[in-house]
């Protein structure tokens, strides 16, 4: 290691051989973590180990560093330093660090540098990897000291093979590879036109019969002036005519904009005049709720009251206008501006990714799915549009009931529902309503149903693709329990990039896991793992993740600065891609597989130290009475910033807090160890089924009133159960009788959880009966007596 390079560099810095070594490893540290504080141990042969601090940035040379090494004071390392340096030191058989890189004494010729390491910390594969990326560093940064450190080179030529090109290698030749989607379904619709596409309540659709109704709207939305890359809004619910809807835009050559009727009024007029819609599909029932909106108006186009004006348009499908590269759909999310962001979604790449999900999992004829996914999220596309490409079933809950998860369970059991694709939350939902239903019912009725000749709730599924947000460690074998013959996926992507970009299959959950993996890049797209200055990581190390390859969208609808904050040209090496920045971050194994470890944006300092939240949430998570975990950072009563966790618990365990901080302190430094620790029934979700950190309860509001005057008291077994249940979802402490559901902080996620506790009422009941008393009476009336009676027949 002490050759003449080094030799020199340490003397026209003033410094010794080990104090360049230091800074190498230092500067390793940095690329590995991006942490620009490093602390190091020094470990000589005496008793009094030192440790020295350097601060690291990308845009300092190495030259600058070893300078700053060289001067750095040491001080008496006080506790566990993770990282240490030892010169000439006699290495104990019992290591008492992290990673300990040896370095020879001065004038003991050239024994190699070795690292040695808690093997509960790192494997070899890990330690061999650090070692060689620390020699090449070195070597880096003495031949080119001048050199910004972000620039030095570490990786070895075959590694960023490995990792950029070998990884990534996932071209494909799919069905459909020149079509668009409306040209997808056209060609199933020619295959079986009499076969049921669509289905909710009694209504079932063919194929044939929802491409004639698509292809007259196709003609008249063409009168309208509608063409490639030109918007139509759809003011619709889920519903056959959603699906008619999309397919009518489409064919008409244009592109859809899902608009939900339950957004607040102003959102939806943004939304239309921001994406300059020329049209706008609705339903008498619903369009009373469209906003009026400033400037040129958009055609409307009430379906149910111009049915005869269409049913004289041509019903042959339409001559094609648009292709794979026009516009499909623009879909809105949440931006930090304030406004939402119009992402410009083209077909090419999302007929690709339909494609490869039917054909990897041969999803065909005789397949259905349950269409839960709101239209204003991405995954309601493979359900609206893959399932039925693929020649499958569509299965939509009753209007009304689409939040309702013991009608979910009553669907799949009465059309055999074989898919399942929704956010782990609305699995989460429906699994804790059926546990709830078997805890509650008679012991006669707990027998396996099927004895009976009636179909089982989840048992047809053989295929559930979760996506969208965390999924718990112990759903893939809690399904399987009630479907035994699934295959379980996590999916991962962004809807910037249609749809899904990174797909694993669980076949057994790994007891060393603390996340299910995100998996590896479908066909025909890419990913890439980039430190601060768009570098590729090495395995192991975390960084941002990007997306690229045949799933990219446009950007975001005629908002240029926007796009590219997000979209970027990128070469490296022997790739140069169109890249999108997820704000995502995550870590390659040894072998390529992804793993998701939180996001950039969730990084706090307290008392100005950085902490990264989603390490503490890991840890939480690991507890055995830990079901779910959030962790925030909130001032406390002082105005000082202190950490917050959030838990759900799992029944079947016990919940302390003072156990749980206890076990925290046992895994995470002192000032990542949550002062509050508050327990939840059920995360706060948003409308994707995503977890809304803003809507957590503050840990430092004024708690209410305990006292409830005697009147205000539940009455009744009605009351009585309601209240109790309110408590628990809502998070409050009491509940009086004419306390309304929406005033207590509930929404429509609590209000799933709420039904999925107490079978028998609907959301629509809830709004309309949303006091405890009003609620009560109505289930008195509807429902009987909570414990079994006949309706009317409770005290």
């Amino acid at each position: 290691m002490y050759d003449a390079g080094l030799e020199a560099l340490a003397k026209t810095c003033g410094t010794t051989r080990e104090r360049v070594a230091v800074a190498a490893f230092a500067a390793l540290l940095y690329r590995y973590t991006g942490r620009n504080h490093v602390e190091l141990g020094l470990s000589r042969d005496r008793s009094d180990d030192t440790a020295v601090r350097l601060t690291v940035t990308g845009e300092a040379t190495f030259r600058a560093l070893v300078k700053d090494s060289a001067a750095a004071q040491e001080y008496p390392a006080a506790g566990r330093v993770g990282t240490v340096v030892s010169i000439g030191a006699t290495v104990p058989a019992d290591l008492p660090y992290e990673a300990l890189l040896v370095l020879p004494a001065a004038g003991a010729g050239q024994p190699p540098v070795e690292l040695r390491y808690d093997q509960s910390v790192f494997d070899a594969a890990t330690a061999e990897r650090l070692l060689a990326h620390f020699h090449a560093l070195l070597a880096e940064g003495l031949a080119r000291p001048d050199v910004p450190l972000a620039e030095l080179e570490f990786l070895g030529e075959s590694e960023l093979h490995r990792i950029l090109v070998e990884w990534n290698a996932t071209a494909t030749q799919l069905p459909h590879p020149r079509s668009c989607l409306h040209e997808a379904f056209e060609a199933q619709a020619a295959r079986t036109p009499d076969a049921v596409v669509v289905a909710q309540d009694d209504r079932r659709l063919t194929f044939r019969q929802v491409n004639t109704a698509a292809n007259q709207l196709a003609h008249q939305l063409r009168g309208l002036g509608v063409g490639p890359d030109r918007r139509v809004g759809l003011y619709l619910d889920q519903s056959p005519d959603l699906l008619v809807a999309i397919l009518g835009v489409l064919k008409a050559g244009g592109a859809y904009v899902p608009l939900d009727p339950g957004y607040p009024s102003a959102r939806v007029a943004t939304m239309i005049t921001g994406v300059s819609c020329v049209a706008v599909i609705s339903r008498s029932d619903l369009a009373d709720g469209l906003p009026q909106t400033e400037g040129p108006g958009a055609h409307l186009i009430v379906l149910d009251r111009t049915a005869d004006e269409r049913a004289a348009e041509p019903d042959h499908d339409p001559h094609p206008l648009a292709g794979p590269d026009n516009l499909c759909y623009v879909m809105h999310t949440s931006g930090s501006t304030g406004t939402p962001k119009p992402i410009a979604l083209c077909h090419r790449g999302v007929m690709n990714n339909i494609a490869d999900l039917n054909a990897r999992f041969a999803v065909g004829p005789g397949d259905s799915v349950l269409g839960l996914s709101s239209p204003s999220f991405d995954m309601s596309v493979y359900e609206f549009l893959g399932v039925p490409i693929g020649g499958g079933t569509l299965v939509l809950p009753s209007a009304g009931r689409t939040r309702d998860p013991g009608h979910w369970a009553e669907l799949s059991a009465r059309h055999r529902v074989t898919l399942w694709n929704t956010a782990p939350a609305l699995l989460e939902l429906v699994l804790e309503h059926l546990d709830h239903a078997e805890r509650s019912a008679p012991d006669e009725q707990r027998a396996d149903p099927r004895s009976a000749g009636r179909p089982v709730p989840l048992r047809d599924l053989r295929l559930v693709m979760l996506a969208g947000d965390w999924i718990p460690l112990r759903m893939p074998d809690r399904i399987r329990s009630r479907a035994p013959e699934c295959r379980f996926i996590s999916l991962g992507g962004a809807t910037e990039a249609s749809i899904y970009s990174t797909v694993f299959e669980v076949e057994a959950t790994d007891p060393a896991w603390t996340s299910i993996p995100y998996g590896r890049p479908m066909a025909n797209q890419r990913v890439y793992i980039l430190d601060d200055a768009l570098r590729p990581v090495p395995p192991g190390v975390t960084g941002e993740l990007y997306l690229a390859g045949t799933g990219l969208a446009r950007g975001y609808l005629d908002q240029p600065e926007r796009t590219a904050e997000r979209f970027l040209s990128w070469s490296y090496g022997p790739v140069s891609e169109r890249l999108y920045r997820t704000g995502d971050l995550a870590r390659f194994d040894a072998g390529g597989l992804i793993e998701l470890i939180g996001r950039v944006d969730l990084q706090v300092k307290i008392h100005g130290l950085r902490v990264e939240l989603t390490e503490i949430e890991a840890a939480l998570r690991d507890h055995p009475a830990v079901k779910e975990a959030v962790v925030t950072a909130q001032a406390d009563a002082t105005g000082s910033p202190v950490l917050v966790g959030y838990a759900v618990p799992h029944e079947s365990a016990g919940f302390r807090a003072d156990d749980v901080r206890e076990y925290l302190a046992s895994r995470l430094p002192p000032h990542m160890v949550p002062g509050t620790l508050l327990t939840l029934p059920a995360m706060p979700l948003s409308p994707n089924g995503k977890i809304d950190r803003k809507a957590l309860p503050a840990a430092f509001a004024p708690g209410p009133d305990l006292a409830v005057p005697a009147e205000d008291r539940p009455r009744g077994p009605w009351e009585a159960r309601l209240g109790a249940v309110w408590q628990e979802v809502l998070g409050v402490a009491s509940v009086r009788r004419d306390d309304d559901f929406f005033k207590l902080g509930g929404d429509s996620m609590k209000a799933m959880r709420t039904m999925a506790l107490i079978p028998g009422f609907t959301l629509a009941d809830l709004y309309r009966y949303p006091t405890l008393r009003e609620l009560a009476g109505y289930l008195e009336n509807t429902a009987g007596d909570p414990d079994g009676g006949p309706p009317g027949d409770s005290a």
